[in-house]
């Protein structure tokens, strides 16, 4: 009893969706929650759905969600006796498991021991590789260490951190010199996501899938798996499309894996939930990867077919239960797959996008889940993952699921910031999804073609609607509160010529509003509207018998509009602070063109470079992370640096100036 007392209140150490979906568990079982956040957090759902709510005092992660002497600290004063890690942060942190433990709090999550075996990647695969469970061969080390193996290593190999996970700081090598190469980067990446910098050399399988195993253990020796899921659709080793069952997996194959990843967890007498990972070559070969000694951002497809809550099953292990599960009574239902919306520019290599969230809307409709964390106004922070929501679909059977997935995202609505829904939406539509006919690098090796893909779909979106949404937003809103009397009567109807630019695409408009109409000149070439209304960033209109509807964010200098998934950036000289500003001067232009600018917020990781230095076009300057991703500043020519305005370890906004070059003969 005196567990089941202790998990009356959970304190969540996480943030994000995974905290959402924790509590909302919590609150069903009747258990009260307490929630902690950062400063740059205060407004995000897990905050205000938490029966009681901690600010972590601090700036960096060091301080806030990655201090555990805090958030057990926390606990205690609240009154809770049980912590959840959720994923990421904490969740395989042995040391933070023994502390708590030792400051008599519960720790919802396996045994220190569990997660201190099983988090070193090379004892991990020494331990299973001694159960008869074949693993891929591999080198662990410091970076100077593995330096000295280059030669000698069977290329391709994979570099990674020892501690790490999550798909975090890893290289694919197909040479010695790559591995070369990628050592110095994989260490920084390892020192800044899990404080340890010992990496991590394995054999590299280019066309594997990967495999995984969920499964649950009590404190009383059960131990039952909930089958498989596939999760081989990934882009720089960040899963993004989850399914299950496996479609890869035969019956006869299922038992093997199953079975086996039961044997490892029974083997040493591992609680709570956990995963065992696997990869599968092209002859049905599979090896062990490594064991997720957490929950996982995952778990609702296994979720869906079995129906099965594993968080409240978490907890219940945690507070001391038997399992109520037995395997006998586990069945596959139907077929789940989930996708992971995030704040990221597909087209752009997957740079991360931050910024303030207009309008947000997620399909509701019969085996659809969604988890998320937000909703419109939020302030998407850049220092965190990108995940901003999971869609998730149950149906029958795979073919089923993929059509109802693509009716859920054609249904999501993001707007404000860039996201990967159209890049979502074109993945699952692609034949090789469609077909089952991809592997983990599939993404990495067709972005180009995947790419073409998204255009082609915000092809289908016709400038000409975005320019009638955008003009509408900002001249026939109706809006008077804070404008001038000059706004308020139509300035722009005594001269309404516009140059408006979609994602820098220039078009020449000209506006002429009669009784019910809106024609608009576009490049010489008519589009009339009727039925227009604007409500809170929306924009509705019929044009040749149909009905469209646009969301609006305006930002710093430009408006995102958003329509069928897509997200474009327009501008018009016309509209205050959002002009395209024409540069007369050849000496101007070249003055900008040598100022290097950050794209996006984050944080300056290593500066590569010093004033007087002489650099080549292609070169790497210096590398900043943002949303847990690393982006290489790389210089548009040669020249010679001028002046360098970065420093490692400090924050940097979009735009920011960051370089300054000048013509390496001056």
């Amino acid at each position: 009893m005196e567990g089941a007392e202790k998990a009356s209140k959970i304190l969540i150490a996480n943030r994000g969706e995974i905290a959402v979906r924790i509590i909302r568990t919590a609150r069903r079982l009747g258990i009260q929650t307490v929630a902690v956040y950062a400063a740059d957090d205060a407004h995000s759902l897990h905050v205000k759905l938490a029966d009681k709510a901690v600010l972590l005092s601090g700036e960096s992660l060091a301080e806030t969600y990655l201090n555990g002497h805090k958030i057990i600290r926390i606990a205690r004063q609240t009154g809770a006796g049980a912590i959840h890690p959720g994923y990421g942060f904490l969740s395989e942190n042995a040391g933070f498991a023994q502390a708590v433990a030792a400051a008599g709090l519960i720790f919802i999550g396996p045994s220190p021991e569990n997660i201190r075996l099983m988090g070193e990647k090379n004892k991990a695969l020494a331990y299973v590789q001694s159960l008869g469970v074949p693993v891929l061969p591999s080198f662990r080390g410091t970076r100077n260490e593995l330096a000295r193996l280059t030669e000698t290593l069977d290329c391709p190999v994979i570099v990674k951190a020892s501690a790490g996970g999550g798909g975090k700081g890893m290289f694919i090598c197909n040479t010695p010199d790559e591995l070369h190469e990628n050592l110095e980067r994989a260490e920084r990446a390892a020192l800044s996501y899990f404080g340890n910098g010992e990496l991590f050399v394995e054999k590299y399988l280019p066309r594997a899938r990967h495999i995984e195993v969920q499964l649950l253990a009590d404190h009383f020796g059960n131990v039952v798996h909930l089958f498989e899921r596939e999760c081989s659709v990934q882009r720089r080793f960040q899963k993004i499309l989850e399914e299950a069952p496996s479609p890869s997996v035969s019956p006869e194959l299922r038992e093997k894996l199953t079975s086996t990843a039961v044997q490892i967890a029974r083997s040493i007498n591992y609680r709570n939930a956990g995963t065992i990972e696997f990869l599968l070559d092209e002859n049905g070969q599979f090896y062990f990867l490594e064991m997720n000694t957490r929950i996982q951002v995952e778990h609702p497809v296994t979720e869906l077919i079995t129906g099965i809550d594993l968080v409240a099953l978490q907890i219940q292990i945690a507070a001391g239960k038997t399992l109520p599960v037995q395997q006998s009574n586990l069945k596959i239902s139907g077929h789940a797959i989930e996708v992971r919306l995030c704040a990221e520019d597909a087209a752009h290599q997957f740079r991360p996008s931050a910024g303030q969230l207009g309008h947000v809307r997620f399909p509701e409709q019969e085996n659809t889940r969604i988890d998320t964390f937000i909703e419109p106004g939020l302030e998407i922070p850049s220092r965190y993952d990108s995940l901003l929501a999971k869609v998730i679909v149950h149906q029958p059977d795979r073919q089923s699921a993929l059509i109802q997935l693509q009716s859920a995202l054609q249904q999501t609505v993001v707007a404000g910031i860039q996201t990967n829904l159209s890049f979502l939406q074109a993945i699952v539509a692609s034949p090789e999804i469609q077909e089952n006919r991809v592997y983990t690098r599939w993404i990495d090796q067709h972005q180009g073609t995947i790419n073409q893909q998204v255009l082609a779909r915000q092809e289908l979106v016709k400038p000409e609607k975005i320019i009638a949404a955008y003009l509408i937003f900002h001249f026939l809103n109706g809006k008077t509160s804070g404008e001038t009397i000059w706004q308020q009567i139509g300035w722009w109807q005594l001269s309404p010529h516009f140059h408006v630019f979609v994602n820098d695409q220039e078009f020449d408009v000209r506006l002429q509003k009669t009784s019910g109409e809106l024609i608009f000149q576009i490049d010489g070439q008519n589009y009339t509207v009727t039925d227009w209304q604007v409500a809170n960033r929306q924009v509705t209109f019929r044009s040749n018998e149909q009905t469209g509807t646009f969301y609006l964010a305006a930002l710093n200098n430009s408006t995102r509009v958003h329509a069928d998934g897509v997200s474009v950036d327009v501008r018009c000289n016309e509209v205050p602070g959002q002009a395209v500003i024409r540069k007369e001067r050849r000496e101007q232009e070249k003055s900008l063109r040598n100022q290097l600018h950050s794209e996006l917020f984050g944080k300056i990781l290593n500066v590569h470079i010093k004033p007087g230095d002489r650099v080549s076009k292609g070169q790497a300057l210096l590398v900043l992370e943002s949303m847990k991703t690393e982006i290489h500043v790389l210089c548009p020519a040669n020249a010679r640096i001028k002046t360098v305005h970065a420093k490692v370890g400090e924050p940097v906004t979009e735009k920011q100036l960051l370089i300054e070059l000048e013509d390496p003969g001056s």
